[in-house]
């Protein structure tokens, strides 16, 4: 069984980073400016917040000073593309040291595919946001053990249900060493907040890179064989098999 060697995961997302940087700053870069559209916001209702209030308080606060236009669903779709296809990109410059046969093929999607990725991500996100209105402990459960579902719906043919089945086997076991990472990827947004704009984009790059090489890494420890018997399927991508 592989273990998950932070160092190793770390030493490997940078060196991704590094070399496939440009392509995977411009495709951030396009997601925060679509992911804005449509969004509208009250700044002078952020002085009002109370911060000694319970966190449910403060959330309904938050929400409140946000309203949507008719455009933010343009905006959410868009931005729900070029994160797809920067999910697509990093898993398999991870896999064969490419992101790309050519930068048209890149980009194309399948419809399907994509729509049914934003579907499993907004479920992710309620579910998330579920857990952190509850109780924090049990959103952060939530985080770990459902770390790897953007990966999985973006990069594997996968029913609804199957991308969050397969997402809470490969991390069972590894909880504290995910939370390490996850705490990891943190210190490296810290280390770009440093180093101003510039810094935090390439940042957002490396902790990507860091979630995509951790997932590569923990699927092999999750046996086929027992996989199939809890009715998961795992496939390996074309271009995986063509490198081969």
């Amino acid at each position: 069984m592989k273990k998950l060697v932070i160092g190793d995961i770390v030493s490997r997302a940078w060196d991704l980073s590094v070399k496939h940087w440009p392509i995977f700053v411009l495709l951030i870069l396009a997601e925060g400016c679509f992911s804005s559209i449509g969004l509208e916001y009250d700044t002078s209702a952020f002085s009002s917040i109370d911060p000694n209030a319970s966190f449910p308080v403060i959330m309904e606060a938050y929400n409140n000073a946000f309203s949507l236009s008719p455009f933010f669903i343009i905006g959410f779709l868009l931005a729900c593309y070029f994160d797809y296809i920067n999910v697509r990109m990093m898993r398999r410059a991870a896999e064969v040291g490419s992101p790309y046969d050519s930068l048209s093929d890149g980009f194309k999607i399948d419809i399907k595919n994509f729509l049914f990725y934003v579907l499993i991500m907004i479920a992710f996100g309620l579910l998330l946001g579920l857990g952190y209105t509850l109780c924090i402990l049990p959103g952060i459960f939530l985080t770990v053990r459902l770390l790897f579902v953007s990966v999985i719906a973006a990069t594997e043919d996968v029913s609804f249900g199957e991308a969050f089945k397969r997402s809470w086997a490969i991390t069972k076991g590894h909880f504290w060493e995910l939370v390490l990472l996850i705490l990891c990827s943190l210190g490296i947004i810290i280390l770009g907040l440093c180093a101003c704009c510039v810094g935090v984009i390439f940042a957002e790059v490396v902790t990507n890179f860091l979630f995509v090489s951790a997932y590569l890494t923990l699927k092999e420890n999750v046996e086929y064989t027992k996989i199939e018997e809890e009715g998961i399927v795992i496939e390996t991508p074309e271009y995986v098999k063509d490198e081969k």
